[in-house]
Protein backbone atom coordinates (compact mmCIF):
# COMPACT_ATOMS: atom_id res chain seq x y z
CA UNK A 1 0.00 0.00 0.00
CA UNK A 2 1.33 3.42 -1.00
CA UNK A 3 1.94 6.21 1.49
CA UNK A 4 -1.26 7.54 3.07
CA UNK A 5 -1.64 10.92 4.74
CA UNK A 6 -5.40 11.50 4.62
CA UNK A 7 -8.41 9.18 4.97
CA UNK A 8 -11.89 9.93 3.63
CA UNK A 9 -14.78 7.86 4.98
CA UNK A 10 -18.31 7.45 3.70
CA UNK A 11 -21.04 7.05 6.32
CA UNK A 12 -24.03 4.92 5.27
CA UNK A 13 -22.95 1.35 4.61
CA UNK A 14 -19.40 2.21 5.66
CA UNK A 15 -18.87 3.57 9.18
CA UNK A 16 -22.58 3.36 9.98
CA UNK A 17 -24.13 0.01 10.79
CA UNK A 18 -27.53 -0.98 9.41
CA UNK A 19 -29.18 0.77 12.37
CA UNK A 20 -27.66 4.05 11.08
CA UNK A 21 -25.30 4.39 14.03
CA UNK A 22 -21.52 4.17 14.29
CA UNK A 23 -19.69 2.22 16.99
CA UNK A 24 -17.37 3.18 19.84
CA UNK A 25 -14.77 0.88 18.27
CA UNK A 26 -14.80 2.90 15.05
CA UNK A 27 -14.52 6.11 17.06
CA UNK A 28 -11.52 4.68 18.92
CA UNK A 29 -9.75 3.66 15.70
CA UNK A 30 -10.30 7.13 14.20
CA UNK A 31 -8.86 8.71 17.36
CA UNK A 32 -5.79 6.45 17.13
CA UNK A 33 -5.30 7.32 13.46
CA UNK A 34 -5.41 11.05 14.16
CA UNK A 35 -3.02 10.64 17.08
CA UNK A 36 -0.66 8.78 14.72
CA UNK A 37 -0.64 11.79 12.39
CA UNK A 38 -3.24 10.88 9.77
CA UNK A 39 -5.87 13.40 8.74
CA UNK A 40 -9.32 11.77 8.88
CA UNK A 41 -12.35 13.21 7.09
CA UNK A 42 -15.97 12.33 6.47
CA UNK A 43 -17.30 12.38 2.90
CA UNK A 44 -21.03 11.74 3.16
CA UNK A 45 -24.29 12.34 1.37
CA UNK A 46 -25.87 13.21 4.70
CA UNK A 47 -26.49 16.79 5.76
CA UNK A 48 -23.99 18.01 8.34
CA UNK A 49 -26.68 18.79 10.92
CA UNK A 50 -27.66 15.14 11.29
CA UNK A 51 -24.13 13.71 11.56
CA UNK A 52 -23.74 14.23 15.36
CA UNK A 53 -26.96 12.25 15.90
CA UNK A 54 -25.44 9.16 14.28
CA UNK A 55 -21.93 8.93 15.76
CA UNK A 56 -20.44 8.73 19.27
CA UNK A 57 -19.55 12.06 20.88
CA UNK A 58 -15.91 10.93 20.95
CA UNK A 59 -15.76 10.61 17.15
CA UNK A 60 -13.95 13.67 15.79
CA UNK A 61 -12.72 14.55 12.28
CA UNK A 62 -10.26 16.98 10.73
CA UNK A 63 -12.95 18.04 8.28
CA UNK A 64 -16.40 17.06 7.03
CA UNK A 65 -17.62 16.95 3.43
CA UNK A 66 -21.41 16.64 3.49
CA UNK A 67 -24.40 16.64 1.14
CA UNK A 68 -22.41 14.74 -1.50
CA UNK A 69 -19.61 17.28 -1.76
CA UNK A 70 -21.64 20.48 -1.83
CA UNK A 71 -20.28 21.84 1.45
CA UNK A 72 -17.06 21.39 3.40
CA UNK A 73 -16.50 22.23 7.07
CA UNK A 74 -13.45 22.41 9.30
CA UNK A 75 -14.94 22.41 12.77
CA UNK A 76 -17.74 24.98 12.44
CA UNK A 77 -16.08 27.01 9.69
CA UNK A 78 -17.30 26.64 6.08
CA UNK A 79 -14.41 25.88 3.73
CA UNK A 80 -16.49 25.66 0.55
CA UNK A 81 -20.14 25.70 -0.45
CA UNK A 82 -21.77 25.03 -3.83
CA UNK A 83 -25.50 25.67 -4.04
CA UNK A 84 -28.16 24.07 -6.20
CA UNK A 85 -29.94 26.75 -8.20
CA UNK A 86 -33.46 27.72 -7.13
CA UNK A 87 -34.79 27.27 -10.66
CA UNK A 88 -33.51 23.71 -10.67
CA UNK A 89 -35.02 23.05 -7.23
CA UNK A 90 -38.45 24.17 -8.41
CA UNK A 91 -38.25 22.11 -11.60
CA UNK A 92 -37.16 18.94 -9.78
CA UNK A 93 -39.83 19.26 -7.09
CA UNK A 94 -42.49 19.89 -9.74
CA UNK A 95 -41.48 16.71 -11.59
CA UNK A 96 -41.37 14.72 -8.34
CA UNK A 97 -44.90 15.87 -7.49
CA UNK A 98 -46.18 14.87 -10.91
CA UNK A 99 -44.49 11.45 -10.75
CA UNK A 100 -45.47 10.72 -7.13
CA UNK A 101 -41.85 10.58 -5.96
CA UNK A 102 -41.12 11.28 -2.28
CA UNK A 103 -38.72 14.24 -1.91
CA UNK A 104 -36.83 16.20 0.73
CA UNK A 105 -35.32 19.61 -0.09
CA UNK A 106 -32.19 20.56 1.87
CA UNK A 107 -31.36 24.26 2.35
CA UNK A 108 -27.85 24.88 3.68
CA UNK A 109 -28.91 26.75 6.79
CA UNK A 110 -32.45 25.58 7.53
CA UNK A 111 -34.17 22.24 8.16
CA UNK A 112 -35.05 19.99 5.23
CA UNK A 113 -38.59 20.43 3.95
CA UNK A 114 -41.31 19.25 1.61
CA UNK A 115 -44.47 21.07 0.49
CA UNK A 116 -47.52 20.88 2.74
CA UNK A 117 -49.78 19.97 -0.19
CA UNK A 118 -47.82 16.72 -0.63
CA UNK A 119 -47.80 15.69 3.02
CA UNK A 120 -50.61 13.13 2.95
CA UNK A 121 -49.42 11.03 0.02
CA UNK A 122 -45.75 11.30 1.00
CA UNK A 123 -46.43 10.06 4.53
CA UNK A 124 -48.53 7.21 3.14
CA UNK A 125 -45.60 6.22 0.91
CA UNK A 126 -43.28 5.67 3.87
CA UNK A 127 -45.85 4.33 6.33
CA UNK A 128 -46.20 0.77 7.57
CA UNK A 129 -43.82 -2.16 7.35
CA UNK A 130 -40.63 -1.97 5.36
CA UNK A 131 -41.13 -3.03 1.74
CA UNK A 132 -38.94 -5.91 0.62
CA UNK A 133 -37.47 -3.71 -2.11
CA UNK A 134 -36.01 -1.18 0.39
CA UNK A 135 -32.93 -1.59 2.58
CA UNK A 136 -33.24 -1.42 6.34
CA UNK A 137 -30.97 1.62 6.68
CA UNK A 138 -32.88 3.71 4.15
CA UNK A 139 -36.29 2.78 5.58
CA UNK A 140 -35.15 3.70 9.09
CA UNK A 141 -33.83 7.00 7.76
CA UNK A 142 -37.22 7.81 6.27
CA UNK A 143 -38.98 6.97 9.53
CA UNK A 144 -36.59 9.23 11.43
CA UNK A 145 -37.00 11.98 8.85
CA UNK A 146 -40.79 12.16 8.97
CA UNK A 147 -40.80 11.79 12.76
CA UNK A 148 -38.41 14.59 13.65
CA UNK A 149 -36.29 16.01 10.79
CA UNK A 150 -38.60 16.85 7.89
CA UNK A 151 -40.56 20.11 8.00
CA UNK A 152 -43.49 21.19 5.83
CA UNK A 153 -43.79 24.49 3.98
CA UNK A 154 -46.61 26.07 2.05
CA UNK A 155 -44.33 26.63 -0.93
CA UNK A 156 -40.69 26.65 -1.94
CA UNK A 157 -39.31 29.91 -0.53
CA UNK A 158 -37.23 32.32 -2.54
CA UNK A 159 -33.78 33.49 -1.57
CA UNK A 160 -32.50 30.30 0.07
CA UNK A 161 -29.32 28.44 -0.83
CA UNK A 162 -29.86 24.71 -1.36
CA UNK A 163 -27.39 21.87 -0.94
CA UNK A 164 -29.35 18.97 -2.46
CA UNK A 165 -32.68 17.25 -3.03
CA UNK A 166 -33.18 13.68 -1.86
CA UNK A 167 -35.80 11.66 -3.78
CA UNK A 168 -37.13 8.21 -2.95
CA UNK A 169 -39.63 5.55 -3.96
CA UNK A 170 -40.05 1.92 -2.84
CA UNK A 171 -40.93 0.92 -6.41
CA UNK A 172 -37.58 0.33 -8.11
CA UNK A 173 -38.94 0.78 -11.61
CA UNK A 174 -40.53 4.13 -10.78
CA UNK A 175 -37.41 5.55 -9.13
CA UNK A 176 -35.18 4.27 -11.94
CA UNK A 177 -37.38 6.02 -14.50
CA UNK A 178 -37.23 9.24 -12.49
CA UNK A 179 -33.45 8.93 -12.06
CA UNK A 180 -33.01 8.56 -15.81
CA UNK A 181 -35.19 11.63 -16.35
CA UNK A 182 -32.96 13.62 -14.01
CA UNK A 183 -29.82 12.42 -15.78
CA UNK A 184 -31.28 13.50 -19.11
CA UNK A 185 -31.69 17.04 -17.71
CA UNK A 186 -28.28 17.46 -16.11
CA UNK A 187 -27.20 20.05 -18.67
CA UNK A 188 -30.47 21.95 -18.87
CA UNK A 189 -31.09 22.07 -15.11
CA UNK A 190 -27.37 22.38 -14.27
CA UNK A 191 -27.47 19.55 -11.77
CA UNK A 192 -25.35 16.61 -10.67
CA UNK A 193 -27.26 13.33 -10.26
CA UNK A 194 -26.26 10.60 -7.85
CA UNK A 195 -27.69 7.72 -5.82
CA UNK A 196 -26.68 5.90 -2.65
CA UNK A 197 -29.18 3.03 -3.03
CA UNK A 198 -31.35 1.67 -5.87
CA UNK A 199 -34.35 3.37 -4.21
CA UNK A 200 -33.14 6.95 -4.31
CA UNK A 201 -31.87 9.83 -6.40
CA UNK A 202 -29.97 12.86 -5.15
CA UNK A 203 -29.45 16.06 -7.10
CA UNK A 204 -26.75 18.62 -6.32
CA UNK A 205 -25.05 21.57 -7.99
CA UNK A 206 -23.68 20.85 -11.46
CA UNK A 207 -20.37 18.94 -11.48
CA UNK A 208 -20.18 18.89 -7.67
CA UNK A 209 -19.74 15.55 -5.90
CA UNK A 210 -17.73 13.75 -3.24
CA UNK A 211 -14.70 13.62 -5.52
CA UNK A 212 -14.62 17.40 -6.01
CA UNK A 213 -15.11 17.82 -2.25
CA UNK A 214 -12.07 15.67 -1.55
CA UNK A 215 -10.01 17.69 -4.02
CA UNK A 216 -11.01 20.95 -2.33
CA UNK A 217 -10.28 19.60 1.15
CA UNK A 218 -6.88 18.27 0.06
CA UNK A 219 -5.99 21.59 -1.56
CA UNK A 220 -6.74 23.41 1.70
CA UNK A 221 -4.52 21.08 3.74
CA UNK A 222 -1.83 20.92 1.03
CA UNK A 223 -2.23 17.13 0.77
CA UNK A 224 -1.34 15.40 -2.48
CA UNK A 225 -4.45 13.62 -3.76
CA UNK A 226 -2.28 10.56 -4.41
CA UNK A 227 -1.69 10.28 -0.64
CA UNK A 228 -5.37 9.72 0.18
CA UNK A 229 -7.25 6.59 1.16
CA UNK A 230 -10.99 6.47 0.50
CA UNK A 231 -13.54 3.92 1.74
CA UNK A 232 -17.12 3.61 0.49
CA UNK A 233 -19.82 1.20 -0.58
CA UNK A 234 -22.26 2.72 -3.05
CA UNK A 235 -22.76 4.53 -6.33
CA UNK A 236 -22.34 7.99 -4.84
CA UNK A 237 -18.81 6.93 -3.83
CA UNK A 238 -17.72 6.40 -7.43
CA UNK A 239 -16.32 9.92 -7.66
CA UNK A 240 -14.25 9.27 -4.49
CA UNK A 241 -12.75 6.21 -6.11
CA UNK A 242 -11.86 8.23 -9.23
CA UNK A 243 -9.69 10.66 -7.26
CA UNK A 244 -8.48 8.62 -4.27
CA UNK A 245 -4.96 7.25 -4.13
CA UNK A 246 -5.84 4.07 -2.23
CA UNK A 247 -9.39 2.86 -2.89
CA UNK A 248 -11.29 0.50 -0.60
CA UNK A 249 -14.77 -0.97 -1.03
CA UNK A 250 -16.79 -2.34 1.84
CA UNK A 251 -17.50 -6.06 1.87
CA UNK A 252 -21.20 -5.20 1.72
CA UNK A 253 -20.78 -3.18 -1.50
CA UNK A 254 -22.12 -4.67 -4.72
CA UNK A 255 -19.76 -6.19 -7.26
CA UNK A 256 -19.92 -3.18 -9.59
CA UNK A 257 -18.51 -0.99 -6.81
CA UNK A 258 -15.90 -3.53 -5.74
CA UNK A 259 -14.63 -3.63 -9.33
CA UNK A 260 -13.64 0.04 -8.99
CA UNK A 261 -11.33 -0.38 -6.00
CA UNK A 262 -7.97 -1.90 -5.20
CA UNK A 263 -8.99 -3.30 -1.80
CA UNK A 264 -12.02 -4.73 -0.02
CA UNK A 265 -12.69 -4.90 3.70
CA UNK A 266 -12.68 -8.34 5.28
CA UNK A 267 -16.00 -7.81 7.08
CA UNK A 268 -19.07 -5.66 6.45
CA UNK A 269 -20.32 -2.41 7.98
CA UNK A 270 -22.26 -4.20 10.73
CA UNK A 271 -18.93 -5.65 11.88
CA UNK A 272 -17.04 -2.33 11.65
CA UNK A 273 -15.26 -3.39 8.47
CA UNK A 274 -13.82 0.05 7.68
CA UNK A 275 -12.30 0.45 11.16
CA UNK A 276 -10.82 -3.05 11.12
CA UNK A 277 -9.26 -2.41 7.69
CA UNK A 278 -7.70 0.86 8.84
CA UNK A 279 -6.41 -0.65 12.08
CA UNK A 280 -4.84 -3.57 10.24
CA UNK A 281 -3.21 -1.57 7.46
CA UNK A 282 -2.35 1.78 9.06
CA UNK A 283 -1.96 1.32 12.82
Amino acid sequence: MRQVKAIFLDMDGTILRENNRSSDYTADVIAQLRKAGYKVFLATGRAKAEIPLLIPETMQFDGIISSNGTIGHINDEVLFQHGLGEEGVRAIVDQAQQAGIYYEVFPFDEPRFSCEADKAWMLDLVDGDKPESVGISEWLSRQEAVASKLTWRAAIPTGLDYSKIYLFHPNLEMIATFRNAMKAQMETLKIEVSQSTPNNVETMAYQVNKGTGIQEMCAHFNIDIADTLVIGDSDNDRTMFKVGGVTVAMKNANERIKALTAYETAVDNDQDGAAHFLAEHLL
